[in-house]
């Protein structure tokens, strides 16, 4: 039987390929198989039909940010944009269109609401009432609210983001008491990240996934050794023996934050890095010092999602890196990590489509010539001991982050 990938299967059905990964474990596309992190798609696969009717008697709803509307929302959950230029973060989102269809819509919510992977789903679903992962339904109850900016849903063109962000936040969230003793609304228990404050700053609380890894400590080591190889990277510290504290750094009273992928319309190409530096070419820069720690760190989970510029005004940034808990062999096995620190060209994490950060490591370094004016490659051995033991690496896991780490460096080195 013939087989082809998600983005082939979108390119065919005419939506998006973040829209058939959705349907794939949904049941929803006859035949489909997860293979490693990809789904193999027979090739003679029918379009699912799409089973989000419209609601009966459901009144329009608006699209707004803070209190001003910028577009309505028609029964059948497209957008039809009042003002796609509202300011610098709307413009990125829209791309300049007056209309979003159903499909653009919903991959918009998702990149908002509380992800299907998250190990605590079933619980989340209950206490929105539902009986199932629905992205939509989801957007319905939260009003799509999320801290990174001041889009939201609005039922009605009267409702206020401070009324709405208050019920929603009290049937769906719990109020916590954050470190300085002030009252705050947390997303705690929506999923295992929480907002609050820390020796004064603003940032996410992050639990550890469960007692057998060691995202805590990666996320931690990930940022003093960026700190030390001179790449820029939000600060991580630790709040207790399972919990990080992450911080932003952004006003929210005058900065926003876009992800990349809303810098992508339509689909890319294999090569993540130029897909990267083609949307963006003034963070070439940036986006090689990423590429050259992710592959240092391991990196498994740097997507289009967890990739960001901050917005200030008029003017536009590359943000630093963020979301580092997942490197470092937070999960492996023992064997898994002998393996790899034995074979890291084979052992190296994948990059978009495809690929490889080692890949990428040496695509750079053909293009870009010097290395080190991207990256301080100075550091020792000692000093990456130091840094491990300070995150509180300890056992098969030190001994291995510490080889992969060197052995990376060395690797680079020799390009």
């Amino acid at each position: 039987m013939e087989y082809m990938t998600a983005q082939e299967a979108a390119k065919l059905w005419g939506i998006s390929d973040r829209r058939v990964r959705i349907l794939c474990p949904e049941g929803k596309v006859e035949g489909a198989e997860k293979i490693g992190k990809s789904y193999r798609i027979p090739a003679d696969a029918k379009k699912p039909t799409d089973g989000r009717a419209a609601k009966e008697n459901y009144e329009l709803r608006y699209l707004k940010w803070d209190d001003t509307v910028i577009g309505t929302i028609n029964p059948s959950n497209e957008v039809n944009f009042t003002a796609p230029n509202f300011n610098n973060v709307v413009s990125l989102y829209t791309h300049g269109t007056t209309y979003w269809s159903a499909e653009q819509f919903t991959e918009f919510l998702s990149e908002r609401v509380v992800s299907r992977d998250r190990r605590d789903i079933e619980r989340i679903l209950f206490r929105c009432g539902l009986s199932h992962y629905d992205v939509q339904q989801i957007a319905e109850i939260t009003h799509g609210i999320h801290p990174k900016d001041l889009l939201w849903i609005a039922n009605k063109k009267s409702d206020t983001l401070s009324s709405t962000m208050t019920a929603v936040f009290a049937s769906v969230f719990h109020q916590k008491i954050d470190l300085q003793g002030d009252s705050l609304d947390t997303p705690e228990g929506y999923n295992i990240k929480r907002y609050g404050v820390m020796d004064g700053r603003y940032g996410i609380y992050k639990q550890r996934i469960n007692p057998l890894v060691t995202d805590v400590e990666s996320e931690i080591a990930v940022y003093l050794l960026a700190k030390r190889l001179g790449v820029p990277c939000c600060p991580a510290v630790r709040a207790d023996k399972n919990t990080v504290f992450s911080v932003f750094l952004y006003d929210f009273s005058k900065e926003y934050v876009v992800h990349f992928r809303r810098f992508f319309n339509g689909r890319r190409g294999d090569n993540e890095y130029q897909n990267l530096i083609n949307v963006r070419p003034q963070y070439r820069d940036d986006i090689a010092q990423m590429i050259f720690l992710d592959f240092i760190t391991r990196q498994d989970d740097r997507h289009l999602s967890n990739i960001a510029v901050k917005i200030s005004g008029k003017e536009e940034s590359f943000y630093p890196l963020y979301d580092n808990g997942r490197s470092l062999f937070y999960e492996d096995t023992e064997d898994m990590v002998q393996n790899a620190v034995s074979d890291v060209a084979g052992y190296a994490t994948t990059f978009g489509y495809s690929g490889t950060y080692w890949d990428y490591v040496q695509e750079i370094t053909r293009y870009n010539g010097n290395f080190k004016d991207l990256i301080d490659l100075s550091v020792t051995k000692d000093e990456v001991a130091a840094i491990l033991n300070e995150a509180g690496f300890k056992g098969y896991r030190f001994d291995g982050a510490l080889e992969w780490i060197w052995k990376t460096i060395s690797m680079i080195k020799r390009l």
